[in-house]
């Protein structure tokens, strides 16, 4: 059967098979992901996952080639991104060539050399398959197999790839929030004499600004969401759902300006639903989704303060299609430290208390930007 299963027709959809086969071998379909976004420099790593019960990651580097015996995989490539992979972070156990080249032993050769002298100097292990190891693969692995030969090679078929991520390196997001540490501790007489000389003989106003002031919440965090449609069919009458878990609120990019409001609402296309911890994208005037093109929108969360991550899960809606899916992100707070005392009069009450709370900064208007 391998010699029937062709190869991709472009390095994207390559990229596409590696990371939904080594997903199923690794047992980490959600987790497993393509490295950055198109333009972005990739330290030699086009996907990458951790496979089910390991502490490591595996990088893979994807090497499309045409299917001619003269156009193979060269050592220079090969030394180029191997210098490349050596500065992805977190290090790698395990670095693997995919090629849709043919087997050549030369190549197969050089691969194992270096595998050894990397060992050897306790770096990466290095493994090739090229085109027939791949198809071999494909053949072992079922999901992989009905999706690829049954679908994507042998007749028409829907896909989409769903890109959710944060504006922060290593897609965390850093909501700001308030942490309060209340310390309560026995009042003695020198310290009520201090509180008492300590009180203000005048109200001191707060500053005022020339254009007026506003507050901003400092704890919304911006999600942006690539969508693209991969398969071979126009997506028609779309949309696409995004629902979030351990969060408290979330909120779409919609204007907030009252005046601008009548004016943009025809173009409006995300909507937030709070009380579902829900955003919903709709493209403007119900337009379809052609092959290959894509779409992106941001919306705004606030994670949960004890959240270490969030899950977002994504729901395509299409005529004659649907797809669900989820990330994770991690959640990194930034806090704003507040040291506060509180007296007490006895010493079975001192104890120490932490509060935490969105972070809300007084702005002028002139200074103001949504979320």
């Amino acid at each position: 059967m391998k010699k029937a299963i062709r190869p991709p027709e472009n390095w994207q959809d390559f990229e596409t098979l590696c990371k939904k086969l080594f997903g199923e071998i690794w047992k980490c379909p959600h987790t497993i992901k393509k490295n950055g976004r198109l333009g972005q420099p990739q330290c030699g790593i086009d996907v990458y996952g951790k496979p089910k019960g390991e502490i490591d990651y595996l990088g893979i580097q994807c090497k499309g080639k045409d299917n001619y015996s003269e156009n193979k995989l060269t050592e220079k490539e090969i030394d180029e991104e191997i210098k490349k992979a050596l500065t992805f972070e977190p290090k790698i156990k395990t670095l693997f060539f995919t090629t849709t080249a043919q087997k050549d032993v030369k190549i197969e050769k050089y691969i194992r050399l270096k595998d050894v002298e990397s060992c050897k100097n306790n770096n990466f292990e290095m493994v090739l398959l090229s085109w027939e190891d791949i198809a071999d693969l494909i053949e072992e692995n079922r999901d992989t197999f009905n999706w690829y030969v049954n679908e994507f090679q042998f007749k028409d078929q829907f896909d989409i790839e769903i890109d959710i991520y944060s504006e922060n390196e290593n897609d965390e997001i850093i909501p700001k929030f308030t942490k309060k540490i209340i310390k309560y501790t026995l009042e003695t007489d020198r310290d009520f004499e201090k509180k008492i000389w300590a009180q203000p003989l005048i109200m001191i106003q707060e500053p005022t600004y020339l254009f007026g002031s506003n507050k901003v919440n400092r704890s919304w965090c911006k999600i942006q969401t690539h969508i693209k449609n991969t398969g071979s069919i126009v997506l028609e009458d779309w949309k696409l759902y995004l629902t979030f878990e351990e969060v408290k609120k979330v909120d779409d990019d919609f204007t907030k300006n009252i005046f601008m409001y009548k004016t943009a609402s025809p173009y409006r296309t995300t909507w937030a639903f709070e009380d579902e911890k829900k955003i919903g994208y709709f493209p403007l005037n119900n337009s379809p989704l052609i092959q290959k093109d894509s779409k992106y929108f941001k919306c705004f969360c606030i994670p949960n303060f004890e959240a270490k991550e969030i899950i977002v899960k994504w729901h395509l809606l299409a005529r004659n299609f649907d797809r669900e899916g989820q990330i994770i992100l991690k959640v990194n707070p930034d806090y704003e430290i507040k040291n506060l005392k509180k007296y007490v009069n006895s010493i079975d009450l001192e104890k120490t208390e932490i509060e935490i709370s969105e972070f809300i900064e007084t702005i002028s208007t002139e200074r103001k930007g949504s979320h």
